[in-house]
């Protein structure tokens, strides 16, 4: 109790998008990449399906990710969960600093289609809203003028689990970072010309050195491409879509513009749509991270949460 009867106001501005507290200069620059430090990218979003890792996402509100449709095409039935504020993709145990959700709704573009990653966007809404923190924030959404062609040959930044190496199966555990420089939908077209099966259409763009070395690759779709605008905010350009290969000369990665999809992105958080929700066809109790534990495993004395959630509340 205050013994003194005095009142404090605080009054707490609002949340800016696109900015990075736990990075005090852009001192840091997947293939070709480098190890982030924890809070480095905190929109940054881990999706997890039936507890295992499969795409990243990117937070843009406190109930909201945007990730790539090609991630939840055949599989929107299926347990998906999110990690947010995570660096180690694979600890098992949150840390201090993270939130984990359930996705409640998986919402694909209505003109999605599978071959050739055409509408490669999804939204998702997350089952309620995160708390905001250092390690936690929203990116920067673009407005119309802030398209592709803009930016055409400036560094923007890629971040993601994906592979290392094209050939093998090597993943890293901490979220890795790489810079590329932007290429207009136009650029790439000539580029890419030769490759018959792509057909790039005005809502994609590229990514890429001609040299290669550098790029996203596999286990990397549905995170960002982001670039840094003169106020210091970084913005949503692209979302990792696919590509020929990873960081093969020639072949520079191609992303979901961001810009084509604006009216879309708000018509949906406007209305708060509703799609697709999930009847939970686990037999027995999810783990934090969403691995279903059939019911003979639980309470057997053994731990297969990770968490020990499985052996909670067993009579003795």
């Amino acid at each position: 109790m205050c013994k003194s009867k005095d009142v404090i106001k605080v009054e707490c501005g609002d949340l800016e998008c696109g900015i990075r507290p736990m990075v005090i200069a852009n001192r840091r620059r997947i293939v070709g990449g480098q190890s982030t430090v924890s809070g480095s990218w905190p929109w940054q979003v881990a999706l997890y399906k039936e507890g295992d890792f499969q795409c990243g996402a990117v937070l843009i509100s406190d109930t909201w990710l945007i990730s790539a449709g090609h991630c939840f095409y055949s599989t929107q039935t299926a347990y998906w969960t999110a990690r947010l504020g995570l660096l180690r993709r694979g600890s098992e145990l949150p840390s201090p600093s993270e939130e984990i959700r359930r996705i409640e709704q998986i919402i694909l573009h209505p003109h999605y289609e599978d071959q050739g990653f055409i509408n490669d966007i999804a939204l998702l809404k997350m089952d309620k809203p995160v708390m905001f923190s250092d390690y936690l924030r929203p990116v920067c959404l673009p407005t119309e003028s802030e398209d592709a062609g803009l930016w055409h040959g400036k560094q923007c930044s890629v971040v993601g689990w994906g592979k290392l190496y094209e050939i093998g199966h090597t993943f890293p555990d901490s979220l890795q970072e790489v810079r590329l420089p932007v290429i207009s939908t136009e650029e790439c077209r000539k580029k890419i010309i030769f490759l018959t099966m792509y057909h790039l259409t005005d809502n994609m763009f590229c990514a890429g050195y001609e040299r290669g070395g550098r790029d996203a690759c596999l286990g990397d779709s549905g995170g960002p491409l982001m670039c840094q605008r003169n106020d210091g905010r970084w913005l949503l350009l692209g979302v990792t879509s696919n590509g020929d290969g990873c960081g093969r000369p020639n072949r520079p990665g191609v992303y979901t513009k961001v810009t084509q999809y604006l009216s879309w992105i708000r018509t949906i958080l406007d209305k708060q749509h509703t799609s697709i929700f999930f009847e939970d066809k686990c037999d027995g109790i999810r783990c934090k991270l969403g691995r279903c534990i059939p019911q003979y495993k639980v309470c057997d004395g053994r731990w297969d949460c990770s968490e020990g959630s499985d052996e909670d509340h067993c009579e003795d």
